[in-house]
């Protein structure tokens, strides 16, 4: 008996501690954000021509002359 009265007083405790969120699974269907799997097609855009190269993704050079918005 005590250690029934034991167990439903560290249970309550558990379930205020542990707030129930109503979130789905990650299992086979989920998106690849949320498995954390890479998305190769993204990852040759991103680098470019670095790609299999280097660990810097590709940034195209800067235009001379700079923004005509910025200049008077």
């Amino acid at each position: 008996m005590a250690f029934g009265c034991l167990n439903r007083r560290l249970r309550s405790a558990v379930d205020k501690a542990r707030p129930f969120v109503e979130a789905p699974p990650v299992d086979a269907r989920s998106s690849d954000l949320k498995t954390g799997v890479v998305n190769m097609p993204a990852i040759r855009q991103q680098y470019g021509p670095n790609f299999g190269v280097s660990v810097i993704p590709y940034r195209m050079p800067a235009a001379h002359g700079g923004s005509p918005i910025l200049q008077r």
